[in-house]
């Protein structure tokens, strides 16, 4: 029964009209930063009609909370101009409640966030909710792997800046429309012997897109 609410569910909210993307991702597994420690990442995403570089900052406030923030640059043609570059960046606050160490079968965290990005005629701004799970695996003496997924639910405004640049089947006289939209990530964190990791993940959203980058804890 409840395999059969998680796929309607799933199924439903895949049926959503969808109008833009998000881009910065989640880059990390499911697992908050302890807290007073902090992580930092840097990271190179390709995508269908973009590139970018951004990085990342995240601080455990109290145990099992933390929060992020990414930003950078994004070189971004979606499709109905020519290719211009601007500024993206965005905020999460993630809570993890389900903890493979202490005898749950995988680790699970959600959290709320927001993104923004910025070009030369386009906005957009998203906020939303996620859902992330994750399976610590020890392959090596000091060394693991944690493959990991995101459920993401969002809200999103968009908005051209000139009439020149209007997307064809736009309507909205303003120049600004509002959508829901939902997407996917999946990705794996390769942890080092050091307090160094390798990240890489692939995003299924309307604009398809894979990042990969580094991230390192501070201590």
């Amino acid at each position: 029964m409840k395999k059969t609410l998680l796929i309607a569910i799933m199924v439903s909210l895949f049926s959503i009209s969808s109008a833009s993307a998000q881009f910065l991702g989640q880059l990390t597994p499911a697992p908050t930063v302890n807290k007073g420690e902090a992580l930092l990442g840097a990271y190179l995403g390709v995508y269908e009609d973009a590139f970018s570089v951004f990085g990342q900052v995240r601080y455990g406030m109290i145990k099992y909370l933390d929060l992020g923030f990414k930003m950078g640059m994004i070189d971004w043609s979606p499709g109905y101009g020519a290719s211009n570059t601007g500024l993206t960046l965005g905020g999460d606050v993630k809570y993890w409640f389900m903890e493979q160490r202490t005898g749950d079968p995988i680790d699970v965290s959600v959290g709320v966030g927001s993104e923004h990005l910025d070009v030369s005629d386009y906005s957009l701004v998203s906020a939303g909710g996620n859902v992330i799970a994750s399976y610590q695996i020890a392959y090596a003496e000091g060394k693991t792997v944690s493959p990991y997924g995101r459920l993401n639910v969002r809200w999103e405004r968009h908005s051209y800046k000139s009439p020149r640049v209007q997307p064809v089947g736009w309507e909205n006289g303003n120049g600004s429309e509002s959508d829901t939209d939902v997407a996917l990530a999946l990705g794996a964190e390769l942890q080092l012997p050091s307090d160094l990791s390798l990240v890489g993940e692939l995003q299924i959203d309307d604009n398809v897109g894979f990042v990969a980058g580094v991230n390192y804890n501070v201590f």
